[in-house]
Protein backbone atom coordinates (compact mmCIF):
# COMPACT_ATOMS: atom_id res chain seq x y z
CA UNK A 1 0.00 0.00 0.00
CA UNK A 2 1.47 3.64 -1.19
CA UNK A 3 2.46 5.52 2.11
CA UNK A 4 2.06 9.47 1.81
CA UNK A 5 4.70 11.56 3.34
CA UNK A 6 5.40 15.69 3.29
CA UNK A 7 1.62 16.52 4.68
CA UNK A 8 2.14 18.38 7.66
CA UNK A 9 3.60 21.28 5.49
CA UNK A 10 0.68 21.23 3.10
CA UNK A 11 -1.57 21.04 6.72
CA UNK A 12 0.26 24.45 8.07
CA UNK A 13 0.23 25.98 4.79
CA UNK A 14 -1.53 29.51 5.43
CA UNK A 15 -3.83 28.59 1.80
CA UNK A 16 -5.17 25.87 3.72
CA UNK A 17 -5.69 27.27 6.73
CA UNK A 18 -7.11 29.96 5.54
CA UNK A 19 -9.51 27.62 3.43
CA UNK A 20 -9.90 25.55 6.75
CA UNK A 21 -10.73 28.82 8.43
CA UNK A 22 -13.73 29.81 5.98
CA UNK A 23 -15.02 26.56 6.54
CA UNK A 24 -15.32 26.68 9.78
CA UNK A 25 -16.79 29.75 9.99
CA UNK A 26 -19.81 29.19 7.30
CA UNK A 27 -23.01 29.65 9.62
CA UNK A 28 -20.99 30.22 12.29
CA UNK A 29 -20.14 34.33 11.77
CA UNK A 30 -23.09 35.69 13.90
CA UNK A 31 -22.16 33.20 16.80
CA UNK A 32 -19.57 34.77 19.60
CA UNK A 33 -16.66 32.21 19.08
CA UNK A 34 -17.29 32.76 14.69
CA UNK A 35 -17.59 35.84 15.17
CA UNK A 36 -14.65 36.39 17.88
CA UNK A 37 -12.38 34.64 15.03
CA UNK A 38 -13.79 36.37 12.01
CA UNK A 39 -12.78 40.15 13.57
CA UNK A 40 -9.26 39.20 13.98
CA UNK A 41 -8.82 36.87 10.82
CA UNK A 42 -5.62 37.38 9.69
CA UNK A 43 -4.09 37.32 13.61
CA UNK A 44 -5.81 34.19 14.59
CA UNK A 45 -4.47 32.33 11.58
CA UNK A 46 -1.09 32.96 11.31
CA UNK A 47 -0.78 32.64 15.01
CA UNK A 48 -2.14 28.97 14.31
CA UNK A 49 0.06 28.52 11.26
CA UNK A 50 3.60 29.34 13.77
CA UNK A 51 1.87 27.31 16.28
CA UNK A 52 1.66 24.39 14.47
CA UNK A 53 4.59 24.72 12.66
CA UNK A 54 7.08 25.14 16.10
CA UNK A 55 5.24 22.26 17.55
CA UNK A 56 3.40 24.71 20.22
CA UNK A 57 0.11 24.26 19.58
CA UNK A 58 -2.20 22.69 22.17
CA UNK A 59 -5.76 21.74 22.03
CA UNK A 60 -8.67 23.56 24.08
CA UNK A 61 -10.91 21.41 26.27
CA UNK A 62 -14.12 20.79 25.17
CA UNK A 63 -17.76 21.92 26.40
CA UNK A 64 -19.78 18.85 26.62
CA UNK A 65 -23.93 19.11 26.28
CA UNK A 66 -26.40 16.50 25.66
CA UNK A 67 -28.51 16.44 23.59
CA UNK A 68 -31.86 14.23 23.20
CA UNK A 69 -32.95 13.38 20.27
CA UNK A 70 -33.25 11.02 18.39
CA UNK A 71 -31.55 9.17 21.41
CA UNK A 72 -29.35 10.92 24.27
CA UNK A 73 -26.23 12.17 23.25
CA UNK A 74 -22.90 13.84 24.68
CA UNK A 75 -22.01 16.08 22.11
CA UNK A 76 -18.30 17.96 22.74
CA UNK A 77 -17.67 21.58 21.34
CA UNK A 78 -14.25 22.06 20.58
CA UNK A 79 -12.98 25.72 20.97
CA UNK A 80 -13.41 27.85 16.97
CA UNK A 81 -9.50 27.83 16.71
CA UNK A 82 -9.79 24.21 17.13
CA UNK A 83 -12.16 23.73 14.61
CA UNK A 84 -10.22 25.49 12.28
CA UNK A 85 -7.39 22.65 12.19
CA UNK A 86 -9.88 20.01 12.13
CA UNK A 87 -11.21 21.02 8.80
CA UNK A 88 -7.36 21.95 8.14
CA UNK A 89 -6.84 18.48 8.54
CA UNK A 90 -9.52 16.63 6.77
CA UNK A 91 -9.23 18.77 3.94
CA UNK A 92 -5.72 16.86 2.45
CA UNK A 93 -5.76 13.86 4.27
CA UNK A 94 -9.78 13.16 3.06
CA UNK A 95 -8.99 12.99 -0.90
CA UNK A 96 -6.28 10.66 -0.10
CA UNK A 97 -8.67 8.07 2.13
CA UNK A 98 -11.41 8.63 -0.23
CA UNK A 99 -9.77 6.52 -2.91
CA UNK A 100 -9.81 3.72 -0.88
CA UNK A 101 -13.27 3.90 0.27
CA UNK A 102 -15.91 1.57 -1.46
CA UNK A 103 -18.38 3.39 -3.61
CA UNK A 104 -21.32 1.70 -0.83
CA UNK A 105 -20.40 3.40 1.89
CA UNK A 106 -22.16 6.46 2.89
CA UNK A 107 -22.16 9.46 5.86
CA UNK A 108 -19.57 12.89 5.67
CA UNK A 109 -19.19 12.10 2.16
CA UNK A 110 -19.38 14.50 -0.48
CA UNK A 111 -22.81 13.50 -2.33
CA UNK A 112 -23.31 10.17 -0.28
CA UNK A 113 -25.55 11.96 2.58
CA UNK A 114 -28.32 9.52 4.09
CA UNK A 115 -31.03 10.02 0.78
CA UNK A 116 -28.19 8.85 -1.39
CA UNK A 117 -27.52 5.37 1.26
CA UNK A 118 -31.69 5.20 1.49
CA UNK A 119 -31.63 5.29 -2.45
CA UNK A 120 -29.15 2.34 -2.73
CA UNK A 121 -30.51 0.61 -0.20
CA UNK A 122 -33.83 1.00 -2.18
CA UNK A 123 -32.40 -0.28 -5.28
CA UNK A 124 -30.85 -2.98 -3.23
CA UNK A 125 -34.02 -3.89 -1.62
CA UNK A 126 -35.95 -4.31 -4.97
CA UNK A 127 -32.92 -6.71 -6.27
CA UNK A 128 -32.86 -8.91 -3.03
CA UNK A 129 -35.50 -10.84 -1.15
CA UNK A 130 -33.36 -10.71 2.26
CA UNK A 131 -31.85 -8.52 4.11
CA UNK A 132 -29.34 -8.65 7.24
CA UNK A 133 -29.87 -5.51 9.43
CA UNK A 134 -26.64 -4.38 11.71
CA UNK A 135 -25.61 -1.44 13.79
CA UNK A 136 -22.69 -1.29 16.11
CA UNK A 137 -22.87 -0.76 19.52
CA UNK A 138 -22.11 2.51 20.89
CA UNK A 139 -19.95 3.28 18.48
CA UNK A 140 -18.16 6.33 18.54
CA UNK A 141 -17.31 5.48 22.41
CA UNK A 142 -16.21 2.41 21.39
CA UNK A 143 -13.39 3.48 18.90
CA UNK A 144 -10.19 2.12 19.95
CA UNK A 145 -7.49 4.84 19.66
CA UNK A 146 -4.64 2.31 18.97
CA UNK A 147 -6.10 0.43 16.24
CA UNK A 148 -7.46 3.88 14.62
CA UNK A 149 -3.55 5.14 14.77
CA UNK A 150 -2.32 1.81 13.15
CA UNK A 151 -4.93 2.06 10.02
CA UNK A 152 -3.96 5.73 9.59
CA UNK A 153 -0.71 4.99 10.06
CA UNK A 154 -1.00 2.28 7.14
CA UNK A 155 -1.59 5.50 4.65
CA UNK A 156 0.05 8.36 6.24
CA UNK A 157 3.73 8.11 6.57
CA UNK A 158 4.76 11.42 8.15
CA UNK A 159 5.66 11.81 12.07
CA UNK A 160 4.45 15.56 12.49
CA UNK A 161 1.23 15.01 11.37
CA UNK A 162 0.51 11.10 13.33
CA UNK A 163 1.68 12.90 16.08
CA UNK A 164 -0.50 15.53 15.84
CA UNK A 165 -3.46 13.65 14.98
CA UNK A 166 -2.23 11.71 18.43
CA UNK A 167 -2.46 14.76 20.63
CA UNK A 168 -5.90 15.53 19.46
CA UNK A 169 -7.31 11.46 19.80
CA UNK A 170 -5.91 12.30 23.12
CA UNK A 171 -8.20 15.34 24.31
CA UNK A 172 -10.76 13.06 25.13
CA UNK A 173 -11.62 9.53 26.14
CA UNK A 174 -15.40 7.24 26.98
CA UNK A 175 -12.81 4.71 28.56
CA UNK A 176 -9.75 2.61 28.18
CA UNK A 177 -8.43 -0.29 27.64
CA UNK A 178 -5.60 -2.23 29.24
CA UNK A 179 -3.35 -4.58 27.47
CA UNK A 180 -0.72 -7.00 29.40
CA UNK A 181 2.40 -7.33 27.60
CA UNK A 182 2.84 -11.37 26.38
CA UNK A 183 5.28 -13.02 28.77
CA UNK A 184 5.05 -10.00 31.06
CA UNK A 185 4.52 -9.88 34.88
CA UNK A 186 0.89 -8.28 36.11
CA UNK A 187 2.23 -4.95 36.10
CA UNK A 188 3.59 -5.13 32.76
CA UNK A 189 0.31 -3.21 31.40
CA UNK A 190 -0.29 -0.81 28.29
CA UNK A 191 -3.01 1.63 28.96
CA UNK A 192 -4.87 2.33 25.55
CA UNK A 193 -8.17 4.98 25.56
CA UNK A 194 -11.36 4.36 23.33
CA UNK A 195 -13.41 7.13 22.16
CA UNK A 196 -13.90 9.80 19.75
CA UNK A 197 -15.93 12.99 20.66
CA UNK A 198 -19.44 13.66 18.44
CA UNK A 199 -19.21 16.73 16.92
CA UNK A 200 -15.86 16.77 15.45
CA UNK A 201 -15.28 16.72 11.66
CA UNK A 202 -12.11 15.01 12.47
CA UNK A 203 -13.97 12.20 14.02
CA UNK A 204 -16.96 12.05 11.63
CA UNK A 205 -14.11 11.26 9.24
CA UNK A 206 -12.02 9.39 11.44
CA UNK A 207 -15.20 6.96 12.01
CA UNK A 208 -15.47 6.17 8.24
CA UNK A 209 -11.90 5.24 8.06
CA UNK A 210 -12.14 3.15 11.37
CA UNK A 211 -15.13 0.78 9.31
CA UNK A 212 -13.36 1.21 6.15
CA UNK A 213 -12.12 -2.53 6.62
CA UNK A 214 -15.14 -4.23 7.28
CA UNK A 215 -16.55 -2.70 4.20
CA UNK A 216 -13.33 -4.13 2.30
CA UNK A 217 -13.92 -7.59 3.93
CA UNK A 218 -17.52 -7.92 3.20
CA UNK A 219 -17.00 -7.08 -0.54
CA UNK A 220 -13.77 -8.40 -1.50
CA UNK A 221 -13.62 -11.53 0.90
CA UNK A 222 -17.79 -12.67 1.65
CA UNK A 223 -18.36 -11.11 -2.03
CA UNK A 224 -21.66 -9.49 -0.62
CA UNK A 225 -22.71 -7.65 -4.05
CA UNK A 226 -25.44 -5.94 -1.83
CA UNK A 227 -24.01 -4.17 0.83
CA UNK A 228 -24.52 -0.72 2.26
CA UNK A 229 -23.16 1.12 5.48
CA UNK A 230 -24.15 4.65 6.58
CA UNK A 231 -21.67 5.28 9.51
CA UNK A 232 -22.48 2.11 11.92
CA UNK A 233 -25.42 1.54 10.59
CA UNK A 234 -25.04 -1.54 7.97
CA UNK A 235 -27.02 -3.61 5.34
CA UNK A 236 -26.13 -6.97 3.77
CA UNK A 237 -28.84 -8.07 0.76
CA UNK A 238 -28.93 -11.63 -0.21
CA UNK A 239 -31.47 -14.41 -1.83
CA UNK A 240 -30.24 -17.11 0.74
CA UNK A 241 -31.68 -17.06 4.24
CA UNK A 242 -28.80 -19.42 5.92
CA UNK A 243 -25.87 -17.75 3.60
CA UNK A 244 -26.50 -14.32 5.25
CA UNK A 245 -26.60 -15.87 8.76
CA UNK A 246 -23.68 -17.21 8.20
CA UNK A 247 -22.46 -14.05 6.71
CA UNK A 248 -23.39 -11.97 9.86
CA UNK A 249 -21.54 -14.18 11.95
CA UNK A 250 -18.19 -13.56 10.57
CA UNK A 251 -19.09 -9.86 10.17
CA UNK A 252 -19.18 -10.33 13.93
CA UNK A 253 -15.82 -12.13 13.98
CA UNK A 254 -14.68 -9.02 12.01
CA UNK A 255 -15.49 -6.41 14.06
CA UNK A 256 -14.06 -8.20 17.34
CA UNK A 257 -10.68 -7.48 15.71
CA UNK A 258 -11.99 -3.67 15.55
CA UNK A 259 -12.45 -4.25 19.27
CA UNK A 260 -16.51 -4.06 18.41
CA UNK A 261 -19.61 -5.32 18.62
CA UNK A 262 -22.78 -5.44 17.03
CA UNK A 263 -25.94 -4.15 18.97
CA UNK A 264 -28.02 -7.38 19.74
CA UNK A 265 -31.58 -5.18 19.69
CA UNK A 266 -30.71 -4.13 16.57
CA UNK A 267 -29.27 -6.95 14.86
CA UNK A 268 -32.02 -8.97 12.15
CA UNK A 269 -32.69 -10.76 9.22
CA UNK A 270 -35.77 -9.08 7.82
CA UNK A 271 -37.52 -9.89 4.00
CA UNK A 272 -37.40 -6.48 2.08
CA UNK A 273 -40.81 -7.17 1.44
CA UNK A 274 -41.69 -6.27 4.81
CA UNK A 275 -39.87 -3.28 5.13
CA UNK A 276 -35.99 -2.32 5.91
CA UNK A 277 -35.35 0.52 8.48
CA UNK A 278 -32.19 2.29 6.64
CA UNK A 279 -30.93 6.00 7.28
CA UNK A 280 -34.61 7.16 8.27
CA UNK A 281 -36.33 5.68 5.91
CA UNK A 282 -38.48 2.39 5.37
CA UNK A 283 -37.46 0.36 2.19
CA UNK A 284 -39.41 -2.06 0.50
CA UNK A 285 -39.10 -4.95 -1.94
CA UNK A 286 -41.96 -2.92 -4.18
CA UNK A 287 -40.48 0.05 -4.65
CA UNK A 288 -42.08 1.79 -1.60
CA UNK A 289 -40.36 4.18 0.57
CA UNK A 290 -41.70 5.36 3.92
CA UNK A 291 -40.56 7.84 6.51
CA UNK A 292 -39.85 6.17 9.55
CA UNK A 293 -42.01 6.66 12.03
CA UNK A 294 -39.81 7.21 15.15
CA UNK A 295 -38.86 10.54 13.70
CA UNK A 296 -42.64 11.38 12.17
CA UNK A 297 -43.42 11.37 15.95
CA UNK A 298 -40.48 13.28 17.27
CA UNK A 299 -40.68 16.38 14.47
CA UNK A 300 -44.81 16.31 15.02
CA UNK A 301 -43.84 17.03 19.00
CA UNK A 302 -41.81 19.45 18.42
CA UNK A 303 -43.95 21.52 15.98
CA UNK A 304 -46.41 21.11 18.89
CA UNK A 305 -44.17 22.85 20.98
CA UNK A 306 -43.11 25.13 18.87
CA UNK A 307 -46.51 26.49 17.91
CA UNK A 308 -47.08 26.57 21.57
CA UNK A 309 -44.68 28.57 21.94
CA UNK A 310 -44.67 31.02 19.21
CA UNK A 311 -48.77 31.65 20.19
CA UNK A 312 -47.10 32.61 23.60
CA UNK A 313 -44.46 34.93 21.74
CA UNK A 314 -41.52 32.44 23.11
CA UNK A 315 -40.17 31.66 19.31
CA UNK A 316 -40.37 33.00 16.09
CA UNK A 317 -42.00 32.29 13.06
CA UNK A 318 -38.86 32.38 11.08
CA UNK A 319 -37.10 29.41 13.31
CA UNK A 320 -40.74 27.32 12.83
CA UNK A 321 -40.27 27.54 8.72
CA UNK A 322 -36.88 26.92 9.03
CA UNK A 323 -37.78 23.61 10.66
CA UNK A 324 -40.56 22.58 9.01
CA UNK A 325 -38.61 23.03 5.58
CA UNK A 326 -36.05 20.78 6.65
CA UNK A 327 -38.42 18.35 7.72
CA UNK A 328 -40.56 18.68 4.66
CA UNK A 329 -36.78 18.04 2.62
CA UNK A 330 -36.44 14.89 4.72
CA UNK A 331 -39.92 13.73 4.48
CA UNK A 332 -40.49 14.77 0.32
CA UNK A 333 -37.73 11.95 -0.30
CA UNK A 334 -40.01 9.38 0.32
CA UNK A 335 -43.81 9.31 -0.62
CA UNK A 336 -45.24 11.20 1.68
CA UNK A 337 -47.56 13.66 0.12
CA UNK A 338 -50.62 12.67 2.48
CA UNK A 339 -48.02 12.32 5.72
CA UNK A 340 -47.38 16.22 4.75
CA UNK A 341 -50.29 17.78 4.70
CA UNK A 342 -51.53 15.63 7.51
CA UNK A 343 -49.05 16.90 9.90
CA UNK A 344 -48.37 20.06 8.62
CA UNK A 345 -52.59 21.41 7.94
CA UNK A 346 -54.17 18.77 9.74
CA UNK A 347 -54.26 20.48 12.71
CA UNK A 348 -56.11 24.05 14.28
CA UNK A 349 -56.42 25.32 17.73
CA UNK A 350 -59.28 24.33 19.75
CA UNK A 351 -60.18 23.63 23.54
CA UNK A 352 -61.00 25.85 26.51
CA UNK A 353 -59.67 28.98 25.28
CA UNK A 354 -59.97 30.89 28.50
CA UNK A 355 -58.13 27.85 29.98
CA UNK A 356 -55.29 27.95 27.29
CA UNK A 357 -55.64 24.80 26.58
CA UNK A 358 -55.26 22.57 22.81
CA UNK A 359 -56.52 19.62 21.54
CA UNK A 360 -54.97 17.44 18.88
CA UNK A 361 -56.26 13.83 18.09
CA UNK A 362 -53.99 11.34 16.63
CA UNK A 363 -55.42 9.21 13.66
CA UNK A 364 -54.66 6.59 11.25
CA UNK A 365 -53.19 8.29 8.42
CA UNK A 366 -54.94 6.42 5.23
CA UNK A 367 -52.86 3.39 3.86
CA UNK A 368 -49.79 4.69 5.47
CA UNK A 369 -48.73 0.55 6.95
CA UNK A 370 -52.38 0.24 9.21
CA UNK A 371 -51.56 -3.64 9.63
CA UNK A 372 -52.99 -4.56 12.82
CA UNK A 373 -49.68 -5.33 14.23
CA UNK A 374 -48.52 -1.57 14.78
CA UNK A 375 -51.27 -0.75 17.07
CA UNK A 376 -53.75 -3.33 19.14
CA UNK A 377 -57.32 -2.62 17.19
CA UNK A 378 -58.86 -1.25 20.76
CA UNK A 379 -56.14 1.42 21.25
CA UNK A 380 -55.95 2.36 16.93
CA UNK A 381 -58.40 5.68 17.33
CA UNK A 382 -57.94 6.36 20.72
CA UNK A 383 -58.32 9.78 21.18
CA UNK A 384 -56.39 10.26 24.48
CA UNK A 385 -53.49 12.42 23.27
CA UNK A 386 -51.07 11.06 25.32
CA UNK A 387 -51.34 7.50 23.43
CA UNK A 388 -48.74 6.95 20.39
CA UNK A 389 -49.65 6.04 17.38
CA UNK A 390 -46.94 3.68 15.75
CA UNK A 391 -47.74 3.79 12.15
CA UNK A 392 -45.19 5.12 10.06
CA UNK A 393 -47.96 7.47 8.37
CA UNK A 394 -50.06 8.91 10.75
CA UNK A 395 -51.80 11.75 10.77
CA UNK A 396 -52.79 14.41 13.09
CA UNK A 397 -56.36 15.48 12.98
CA UNK A 398 -58.27 18.43 15.02
CA UNK A 399 -61.13 17.77 17.26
Amino acid sequence: MHQHRHLFERICALENLIAAAKAALRGKRMRLPGAAFFADFEKEVFALHDELWVGTYRHGGYTYFTIHEPKERLVAAAPFRDRVVHHAIVRIIEPIFERRFIEDTFACRRGKGSHAAMRRAAEFARRWPCALKCDVRKYFPSIDHQVLMRLLQRVIADPRLMALIGALLGTHADGQRQQWTPGGDLFDVQVFNRGLPIGNLTSQFFANVYLNPLDHFVKHELRVKGYVRYMDDFLLFGNDRTALRRQGREVRDKLAELRLEIHPDKYRLTPTAAGVDFAGYVVRADGRIRVRSSSVRRFDRRYKRMLWNLRRHRTKAARITQSVRAWVAHASHAQSNGLRRSVLYGRRKTGDRAKGTDSYRGLRGGNWNNNSNNLASSNRNNDNPTNENNNIGFRVASS
